[in-house]
């Protein structure tokens, strides 16, 4: 009896799992109902247990009009509910059962529609997705997400769209250029300011379409390679709201850090206000809080500093963090506000303010071998450095007509920059013997002033891939400064003169910059396009250095000293040209050969020293090749050297470094090649990238050192041929999703291939980074 039981159990136990393991799949083809010979692609099949409302799970029909539905559990009755684009809803009942798990439903017709003024939609049966001509529409209700969950977290449960560690969506393997909520731009257009901040249960469609500028511009792009634009549609209840952050914490030795971010939005006008302050060496925020909460993104960024710790500055403002390490004490706020007027003109203004005080303790031990002779130096470094930034910005963007856009973009930065410092320095021989010692005194006081305009005009022609584009920029920049320099200089190892100095160099750099640029495309028929770029430049750049001992008389800095003088005036023109013939030659690939036309003319005046011009024209071929998805392209690129590096007279405010000038530095010339491969498979949900780039300068400007009796340094910038910069990257990943989980497996790499040239008393040897 005790065996039968234990027979029947173990036979009902096999049997339940059995069942339990085995799963059943429906299948079917949908089509017109009106032409049996008219599939119906990318239709939507939802599917329901039986008088369920909750969505179990969904599939798109392929482009032969065919679906297959697998992994439904056995002895359930399912309701499919199909939408197609322009059709009525086809609703039908099926039962999985373990004598025909699989079932094929055949053709399935769906009627044209012929009036949908009186359509009933039950919302319970919403499709999850749905294609409308060239939209792909989401129901962000079919998408699960934790009641805190935002936007972001809402598209990453979506087939098709992956987001990276920094944000950056993709969409079936191409890239998002834009997101819209409620068909407008949402602060300026910045993508991760709605998927980072705007909470997922307000949304109630996800609609994903091409760019239609991209296509405009470029009528031969390939689809593979159109950018994709998601529009968020809102709940109607909810067109206003506010969101942001605020932190503040405090610790031993009185550490602080307080600061907060809101935004407030409503119907088309957004602003932002943030504060910060600190004493624990961090930037208030992110750089991407700042570009995108901050709105420096939307109003423009003209120059960018970041260390390897963190801290960055932008526009010449701090926003925390020792920029060139140390401690730092910082603090700042601004507002941006951003609108959009009922005749459609964008409007953005924004002001923000920075402070920094930076000190900076660092003793620096170096051992150098030159031959037969070793130098130790040993140098102690006491800084601190105070700072204030204002910068005021604006943009406005407006609609001409339906084929021109303007945009005028004002900017004003003004900086303060004070610092105090000493350095004590110590050189020792092979035989550990004192051959020099110094100790320098240094404060400065300076004041930057930048004034920028830039306007651009885009404008498309009813001809289609005709389009121009003019900018046109102006720019002047005041950079005054005075370095008040102490200096005791003590020789023993050959014996020479203590060195005393005492001066100061007032040193004032200006530079004006009128840049107009202009691209222009025509196409000459439907495979050959004509591009021709050109920009013109004007620049009246002045570095003019007065420097002056103290009189020992009144203590004042009024003996001047014109062998440490010098005004360089730099003025002229440059012309960059680039003329180019794209060649379609099938749908998928197309081959642009062009050619590079530069001419730098310069003139270069000196007070105390010889006048010289400039005159060079550069000629040069350049490539671009497209594949599919396979992008390669060559290009090459002329510089003139900076005029700083022009200015004669040596910078000698520290005794055992002292930095020359070189007014026959050559323009540097750089090949730089690119290629990118980026493929998605939509059907397979694996996506793979490929990146190689680099380039190959010559007459790069690199620093020649001689270092003589004492250790002291003299640098000089010279022209150096050969100087490699490589780098490759790839990822290949893998999505997992479903109504219930999501995860996604990747793998990549990453590498660099640097090299240059170090020349220390006129021995030259290769630096190799890899």
């Amino acid at each position: 009896m005790k065996k039968n039981l234990f027979a029947l159990a173990l036979t009902l136990i096999l049997s339940s799992n059995l069942l339990f393991a085995q799963k059943g799949s429906i299948t079917g083809v949908l089509m017109d109902s009106t032409d049996h010979k008219l599939t119906l692609n990318y239709a939507t099949i939802s599917v329901f247990k039986d008088a369920d409302t909750i969505l179990s799970t969904y599939k798109l029909s392929d482009d032969k009009g065919v679906f297959k539905i697998s992994n439904l559990e056995i002895g359930i009755k399912y309701r499919l509910v199909v939408n197609a684009w322009m059709y009525g809803v086809l609703r039908k009942e099926v039962t999985i059962n373990a004598a025909t798990p699989n079932v094929n439903l055949g053709n399935l017709f769906l009627s044209p529609k012929s009036n949908t003024l009186n359509e009933i939609v039950v919302l319970s049966e919403r499709p999850p997705v749905i294609v409308r001509k060239d939209t792909i529409e989401f129901n962000a209700e079919s998408f699960k997400t934790l009641p805190s969950a935002v936007v972001e977290d809402l598209l990453k449960k979506l087939p098709g769209v992956a987001i990276d560690a920094n944000g950056g969506i993709m969409v079936n393997g191409k890239s998002v250029s834009k997101i819209l909520v409620d068909g407008k731009e949402f602060f300026g257009g910045d993508q991760q300011i709605a998927t980072k901040n705007l909470p997922a249960n307000i949304i109630d469609k996800v609609q994903l379409s091409d760019d239609p500028e991209a296509k405009r511009r470029d009528p031969d792009i390939v689809a593979g390679s159109i950018p994709q634009i998601i529009n968020l549609k809102l709940k109607k209840a909810i067109k206003s709201g506010a969101f942001g952050k605020i932190y503040a914490g405090g610790g031993p030795k009185e550490l602080f850090e307080a600061g907060g971010i809101m935004n407030f939005f409503r119907d088309t006008t957004q602003v932002s206000v943030l504060g910060y302050g600190n004493n624990v060496n961090k930037p208030g925020f992110s750089i991407g809080d700042v570009m995108r909460i901050g709105g420096f993104s939307r109003s423009g960024v003209n120059s960018t500093m970041i260390n390897s710790d963190g801290g960055f500055s932008l526009n010449g403002i701090s926003f925390g963090g020792a920029m060139n390490g140390g401690l730092q004490k910082s603090a700042g706020g601004g507002a941006n506000f951003n609108t959009l007027t009922k005749k459609g003109v964008k409007i953005n203004g924004k002001y923000f303010l920075g402070y920094s005080d930076n000190f900076n303790d660092t003793q620096t031990d170096v051992d150098q071998t030159l031959g037969n002779r070793r130098l130790f130096t040993n140098s102690q470094s006491l800084q601190n450095n105070v700072n204030y930034s204002h910068n005021f910005g604006g943009r406005i963007e407006a609609n001409l007509d339906s084929l021109t856009k303007l945009t005028i973009e004002p900017n004003i930065s003004i900086g303060i920059a004070n610092s105090d410092g000493t350095l004590v320095t110590s050189t020792f021989n092979n035989n550990l013997q004192r051959e020099s010692d110094g100790n320098n005194i240094s404060r400065s006081k300076g004041r930057s002033h930048e004034y920028n305009i830039s306007a651009n005009l885009w404008k498309d022609f009813k001809k289609k891939g005709r389009s121009l584009n003019l900018t046109l920029n102006f720019s002047q920049r005041d950079n005054l400064s005075d370095n008040f320099n102490t200096n005791e200089t003590n020789f023993y190892l050959p014996q020479n003169p203590t060195v005393l100095l005492d001066q100061l160099r007032d040193n004032n750099i200006t530079n004006f910059n009128i840049n107009i640029n202009g691209n222009y495309s025509e196409p000459l028929s439907k495979t050959l396009t004509l591009s021709i770029a050109s920009s013109a430049n004007y620049l009246d750049n002045e570095n003019a250095l007065i420097t002056f001992f103290r009189n020992p008389n009144n203590q004042a800095y009024d003996i001047a000293i014109p062998n440490l003088s010098e005004t360089v005036i730099q003025s002229g023109y440059k012309t960059n040209n680039r003329v180019s013939l794209r060649w379609a030659v099938t749908k998928d690939l197309n081959i642009q050969p062009g050619f590079v036309f530069n001419t730098i003319d310069l003139k270069n005046e000196f007070t105390n020293n010889l006048n010289f011009d400039q005159h060079f024209n550069f000629f040069a071929p350049q490539l671009t090749i497209r594949y599919k998805n396979l992008n390669f392209s060559y290009s090459p690129s002329f510089r003139e050297a900076d005029v700083r590096y022009l200015q004669p007279i040596a910078n000698n405010t520290n005794q055992f470094y002292i930095q020359n000038g070189n007014s026959n530095l050559r323009p540097s010339k750089t090949h730089q090649v690119n290629m990118n491969l980026y493929k998605y498979d939509t059907q397979k949900a694996l996506s793979y990238n490929l990146y190689l780039g680099g380039s190959v300068q010559n007459d790069g400007v690199i620093m020649s050192r001689v270092i003589g009796d004492g250790g002291v340094q003299t640098v000089t910038p010279i022209n150096q041929d050969g100087i490699w910069q490589f780098h490759s990257n790839g990822n290949i990943s893998k999505d997992f999703k479903s109504t219930k989980k999501q995860f996604t497996v990747s793998t990549g790499y990453w590498g660099n291939y640097n090299k240059s040239y170090v020349i220390v008393n006129n021995i030259i040897s290769e630096s190799k980074i890899d």
